[in-house]
């Protein structure tokens, strides 16, 4: 009786250890948890890339985390600009600076995301013989800035005031990182 007992109590705990949702089996993915996701000092993504080729699926994992990568920088950016612009109206007009300094980001991402790194990878060959790679990039959001003002600073388009405007608005966002090396 105690073995039979002991036996329900085992199944009991395996059945309560797999996780499901709505009858739905829970998949853990690799590259999860805080480490893994952006933060004060980094932007960070996650992505998988599928194909019968181990290049090809690598390279489908780093543009999709690439994509990624970028369309944090974008939301952050513009987040930024609209955060700047509001507790600066100058003289109730800043023209099109917040439009400016977004094509001047979109200039900065299109070149390439320099920087990023690939902070971690798993490969996993699957039963029909394919391959599933998964990439975790990340890009330190001080050198992103950094690169930013270079850019501004070379840029012709820009007044010598939209300059200093851009330069003022990215010390500040340096300055608020939680990154001091």
């Amino acid at each position: 009786m105690k073995k039979v007992i002991i036996g329900f109590l085992a199944i009991g705990l395996l059945t309560s250890a797999c996780s499901t949702f709505n009858g739905n089996k829970v998949i853990k993915t690799p590259f999860t948890g805080g480490s893994y996701e952006s933060n004060r000092r980094f932007f960070r993504s996650v992505a998988s890339g599928e194909s019968v080729n181990l290049e090809t699926a690598k390279s489908k994992a780093i543009l999709t985390a690439t994509q990624r990568l970028a369309t944090s920088v974008q939301t952050e950016i513009k987040t930024v600009t609209e955060n700047y612009q509001n507790e600066r109206n100058i003289g109730g007009n800043l023209g099109d600076f917040g439009e400016r300094f977004q094509q001047l980001t979109r200039e900065v991402m299109s070149t390439k995301i320099m920087g990023a790194s690939i902070h971690g990878e798993k490969v996993f060959q699957q039963k029909d013989k394919t391959y599933q790679v998964w990439i975790a990039m990340e890009l330190r959001k001080r050198e992103l800035y950094k690169r930013l003002k270079q850019q501004a600073q070379s840029d012709k388009k820009l007044s010598d005031a939209q300059r200093k405007v851009v330069s003022e608005m990215i010390d500040k966002q340096i300055d608020d990182l939680d990154d001091k090396d």
